[in-house]
C-alpha cells in the first residue's frame, strides 16, 4: 500500500512569502542601483578628467626635461582613462539613462578641457600611434583571413580617405566656397567631418573584434546622433568638442599631409585658414 502524500500548507506558504519577499529585495537592489547611476557615472568622468589634467602635467615635467614620453608611460595614463570612461558607460546601462542624461554627465570631464590646448589631451596624443595600431590591426586581420577579411581590411583603409575629404572642404579656398554655394559647402563639410568621426569609431570596434588595441580610450559624437532641435547644451558641448578632439586626433597622425595643405593655403590665400 503506498504511503500518502502529505502536503503542508504552511510551509508551502512560508516559502512563497520567502521568495516574494527575495523577488523584492532585488528588485529594491536594482532600484538603488539604478537611481545611484546619474551620480556615480559623473564621478567616473570627473575622475577622467583628474587623469587628464595628471597627464598634462606629467607632459609638460617630461618635456621640460628634454625628454619625449614613452609609449609603455602614455599607454598607462591611456588605459587608466579608458577605464574611467568604460565605468561611466556601465553605470549609463544599469541606469538606462538617455542620451541626454549621457551629455549631463560627459560635460564634467569635456567643460574643463574645452579651453585647453586640445591637441595635448589624452586622445589626440594617440594620434602617434595611429600607424603602429593600423599595422598591428591589418596584421590581425590578414593572419585571421575568413570572409571578412576584405572587408576589413577594406574598412581600415578608408579611414585616411574620410581624414582627406575633410581636410578638402576645410582649406578649400574662398574663391570655390563661393563657387561651391555656402548652404552646400557648410552641410558637405560638416557630413564629411562626421564621416570621419565614424570612421575612426569603426577602427575602434574592429580592433576589439581582433583583439589590438584600440586607435582610441573611447569613441566620439558625431553632430547628427540626434536631432538639432533636441540638443541640449550639454549634447551640443560634447558634440563640438569630440568633433575637434577627432580633428586633433588626426591633425597629428597625418601631420605631414596636414603640413602640406598648411603650406599650399599660405601660397594660394595668403595663410588664411577657413574651417
Amino acid at each position: 500500500m503506498s504511503e500518502k502524500i502529505s502536503f503542508d500548507s504552511k510551509n508551502s506558504q512560508d516559502n512563497g512569502e520567502e521568495w516574494e519577499g527575495l523577488a523584492e529585495a532585488v528588485a529594491q537592489l536594482k532600484q538603488e542601483q539604478k537611481d545611484a547611476a546619474p551620480g556615480r557615472a559623473k564621478k567616473h568622468f570627473e575622475e577622467a578628467r583628474s587623469i587628464e589634467m595628471d597627464f598634462a602635467r606629467r607632459s609638460a615635467t617630461v618635456a621640460s626635461d628634454g625628454g619625449k614620453m614613452s609609449k609603455k608611460e602614455f599607454e598607462k595614463w591611456e588605459d587608466a582613462i579608458s577605464d574611467e570612461l568604460r565605468y561611466a558607460d556601465d553605470q549609463f546601462r544599469i541606469g538606462r539613462m538617455i542620451f541626454r542624461d549621457k551629455a549631463e554627465a560627459m560635460q564634467h570631464m569635456v567643460a574643463y578641457r574645452v579651453d585647453t590646448e586640445l591637441h595635448k589631451t589624452i586622445e589626440a596624443q594617440a594620434g602617434h600611434y595611429y600607424f603602429e595600431r593600423d599595422r598591428e590591426l591589418r596584421t590581425a586581420i590578414k593572419e585571421r583571413g575568413g570572409p571578412s577579411e576584405k572587408s576589413d581590411l577594406m574598412l581600415l583603409n578608408g579611414f585616411y580617405p574620410a581624414v582627406a575629404a575633410h581636410l578638402d572642404y576645410k582649406y578649400m579656398s574662398p574663391g570655390d566656397v563661393r563657387d561651391f554655394g555656402s548652404d552646400a559647402y557648410e552641410r558637405q563639410r560638416t557630413e564629411a567631418h562626421n564621416d570621419a568621426i565614424r570612421h575612426l569609431n569603426a577602427l575602434n570596434h574592429l580592433a576589439k573584434k581582433y583583439g589590438t588595441r584600440p586607435f582610441t580610450a573611447r569613441d566620439f559624437w558625431t553632430s547628427d546622433l540626434c536631432d538639432k532641435r533636441a540638443q541640449t547644451p550639454a549634447i551640443a558641448m560634447v558634440m563640438r568638442y569630440d568633433r575637434d578632439i577627432v580633428e586633433e586626433y588626426y591633425a597629428i597622425a597625418f601631420s605631414s599631409d596636414i603640413k602640406k595643405r598648411l603650406a599650399t593655403s599660405s601660397r594660394s590665400f595668403r595663410g588664411d585658414l577657413y574651417y
